[in-house]
């Protein structure tokens, strides 16, 4: 492979497995770095999704790549190219790794990994700086994950092909968002995967409060700002508003509502008059004995 050009990218992220090393000029690495000129000189762009194999068990590579869903042949391969030189500067020995960068994901394993649904190990970044903290953390949250939810529904629904989905949301935060699942794993794998990125274990640990932010998984990712990022058509998600508070409830902590309320107080004469009558039955009924 030519690596003249190649480049660790500053937003490269990598994992590398424990489990197993080779050895260098084994068949496990000639295997490797075979499987790497091919994805690196490969234009078949096939919706930016490479499935590969190379060698025999148990010196077999296997490879996905996936480019994200906006670029063109071009940017997927100057990625890929990007990402096999990083992955061979930082895990030289391991077996199994993952490399994600902005653009495209590359993971390769001696393990079965082609339509299995992983969403370990993750990796996320967030924005950082001036502009990086919305004013109302809350909704700008709340608004989020409509979008985000919205667009894992139409990614998983995008067939065996192309699993992706491009959005914003205009109120009442301006958000724009990309979710993506490698197209090997099923409608079902990929809600299942997105619906992981999105939790709030991950979500609001990493992306909370912040304008920007990526989740990224071995089968699927995510990543929204606050700017437009992509290229392409994209859908507006219309999110609704919230219900106003309730009103007239300043002087009543616990009333939930003026019907409520006006009920409460309606049981509470109802149950006075009710005792009353009981207790005046009852003292015509003792005077009664008395005089007997």
């Amino acid at each position: 492979m030519n690596v003249s050009s190649a480049q660790i990218a500053d937003d490269f992220r990598k994992s590398c497995a424990s489990i197993g090393n080779f050895t260098a000029n084994s068949a496990y690495d000639a295997n490797l770095n075979r499987l790497f000129f091919q994805l690196s000189s490969n234009q078949d762009f096939n919706n930016g999704f490479y499935n590969m194999s190379v060698g025999q068990s148990p010196d077999k590579v296997n490879a996905i790549a996936l480019c994200r869903g906006d670029k063109n042949v071009s940017v997927c391969i100057s990625c890929l190219k990007n990402n096999t030189y990083a992955l061979r500067q930082t895990c030289p020995k391991n077996k199994e790794a993952i490399g994600w960068s902005e653009f495209c994901t590359l993971r390769y394993s001696n393990r079965q990994i082609y339509g299995i649904m992983e969403i370990d190990p993750t990796a996320e970044l967030w924005r950082t700086g001036d502009s990086s903290t919305p004013s109302d953390a809350d909704v700008f949250y709340q608004t989020l994950s409509f979008l985000l939810k919205n667009l894992s529904t139409r990614a998983a629904a995008g067939g065996p092909n192309f699993k992706w989905a491009t959005g914003m949301t205009v109120t009442p935060e301006k958000i724009f968002a990309i979710v993506q699942c490698t197209p090997d794993l099923s409608q079902q794998n990929c809600s299942a995967c997105l619906e992981k990125a999105m939790a709030d274990e991950k979500m609001r640990t990493y992306c909370y409060n912040k304008t920007g932010c990526r989740i990224l998984q071995p089968s699927c990712n995510l990543r929204y700002e606050i700017g437009q990022f992509f290229d392409g058509e994209y859908v507006t998600v219309d999110v609704p508003s919230s219900p106003p508070p309730p009103e007239g409830n300043e002087n009543n902590p616990n009333q939930k509502s003026g019907v409520a309320a006006e009920g409460s107080n309606a049981t509470r004469t109802i149950i006075i008059s009710v005792v009353a009558s009981v207790i005046a039955s009852l003292v015509g009924n003792l005077s009664l004995i008395l005089c007997i």
